[in-house]
């Protein structure tokens, strides 16, 4: 009788062997598949004016490599290797620059030398040819956007700075306008625009401003009055400090300490403790503007009689002072508020402190609604981690740019800006191609703010941010 056992065994070790084969027939199949779809993606690449890459390849020719999405030319290279899955070209320079198939939409043979376009890149700034690419796509793209705005004035204006500061006469022409205008506000628009190119504002609009009846136009005027030194203005902004609105207040406390006036220090003192946020805000930034030995004993002195919210305030300002008590104390308020620890922790988290980054961390990967404001405080998170060393989480700026609202976009481009990191160049190029003109306004801007780091730092000081 046949035993079956060893039939069993048999055929097991049978239709295994069967499966390896098929196995190892698969495998011998797709190999050669996947090399020659790698090598077919080289060979589709789009060449005008030219022959194929090998006859490119080593050759005398000048090249220009245009990007996908983006439209980004690349001009005067010359082609010196080809690999399965990049190009390396040479610049005119000398330097050495690679595109991934996946990036390059069009190779052009050029006829000539191509002038590359001038762009404005602050001393001592350099850029990677790639992100000269985006530098220069962000600054033909704010054209765009500029001659294109004639329903939306402030967006007309926010790109004719910026392309002021690239040398525009038009733009110049434009914000020279405005200043002429008949209607203050129209003016203080200009004005405003002016001060981020570092041009002269007229202190008769600002003069003007200040007695103005209106509380905007006073607002506008007094936040000025600061920015560009306007010293004839104190005793208007010395009144509206005593104002109980903090809408007014707080604006002329900035203002003040821009001016370097000292004497309100009592008074923002007394701000800073107060329940109404833009005052205490304000107190906390005009403070820390001051700076000084004297008020960093009297907020000190201060704090241990303080709870809640004012606390926190007092202690933030201690922290911005980099009074070495401020790091502890804001670390005690971490471990004992909880409703506040989202906040500190951006705040601790730029300096190192590991449980603050933790609990960063674990923010992150946590699953929550996608609402702005979840978004926007994970895209601060991002930026707080990076801050303090942390460089794996910027694929995550990625995410939100993908997933979020304009309002979420916006936010991770004005935060990549004020970073000021030329690393963070390569996150922008599809977002500056955007049909939402916000988004792709705020793209461009992050671009070419970060090869100027001036206008970066005026406008920071313009929104009052520390």
């Amino acid at each position: 009788m046949m035993d079956t056992t060893v039939f069993n065994v048999k055929e097991r070790d049978y239709m295994d062997e069967v499966r390896n084969l098929r196995k190892k027939s698969v495998i011998t199949i797709l190999i050669p598949l996947f090399i020659l779809t790698i090598f077919s993606s080289a060979d589709d690449i789009k060449i005008t004016g030219g022959g194929s890459l090998n006859e490119l390849l080593n050759s005398n020719n000048l090249l220009t490599v245009i990007l996908k999405n983006s439209g980004a030319k690349d001009v005067n290279l010359q082609l010196i290797e080809v690999y399965d899955q990049y190009l390396a070209f040479e610049t005119e320079k000398g330097d050495r620059v690679s595109y991934r198939l996946d990036q390059i939409s069009e190779i052009v043979v050029q006829t000539d030398k191509k002038e590359r376009p001038s762009i404005q890149i602050a001393p001592g700034v350099t850029l990677r040819t790639e992100d000269r690419v985006t530098v220069e796509r962000a600054w033909a793209r704010l054209d765009e956007i500029f001659k294109s705005s004639e329903g939306n004035q402030d967006l007309k204006v926010e790109c004719a700075v910026l392309l002021v500061l690239h040398g525009s006469q038009e733009a110049m022409e434009y914000l020279q306008k405005l200043l002429a205008s008949n209607e203050i506000t129209t003016q203080l628009v200009s004005a405003r625009g002016m001060y981020l190119t570092g041009n002269q504002v007229p202190t008769a609009l600002l003069r003007s401003g200040l007695e103005h009846g209106n509380r905007s136009v006073r607002i506008q005027s007094s936040i000025l009055s600061g920015l560009v030194g306007y010293r004839d203005g104190i005793p208007s902004l010395m009144n509206m400090l005593q104002d109980r609105s903090g809408e007014i207040s707080g604006p002329a406390a900035r203002a003040l300490s821009y001016l370097g006036v000292r004497e309100i220090v009592p008074k923002l003192l007394e701000m800073l403790i107060s329940q109404n946020e833009e005052k205490s805000e304000s107190a906390v930034y005009a403070l820390v503007t001051l700076g000084g030995d004297d008020i960093r004993e009297q907020i000190i002195q201060l704090v241990p009689r303080l709870e809640g919210m004012a606390k926190y305030r007092a202690t933030k300002a201690l922290f911005h002072l980099r009074e070495p008590q401020g790091k502890a104390l804001l670390s005690q308020l971490y471990g004992e508020q909880i409703t506040l620890r989202p906040e500190i922790a951006l705040l601790l988290a730029k300096e190192q402190v590991w449980e603050a980054q933790q609990f960063l961390r674990a923010r992150l990967t946590r699953r929550e609604n996608p609402t702005d404001i979840n978004f926007i405080y994970r895209a601060k998170a991002i930026t707080a981690l990076y801050q303090g060393g942390d460089p794996t989480v910027l694929p995550q700026y990625q995410e939100l740019m993908r997933e979020g609202s304009t309002n979420v976009r916006k936010e991770v481009c004005y935060l990549i800006f004020k970073l000021g990191d030329k690393n963070l160049l390569k996150i922008l190029p599809s977002s500056i191609e955007s049909r939402d003109i916000d988004v792709a306004f705020e793209s461009c801007r992050a671009a070419v703010g970060i090869t100027l780091p001036s206008y970066r730092e005026r406008y920071i000081k313009l929104k009052g941010e520390l």
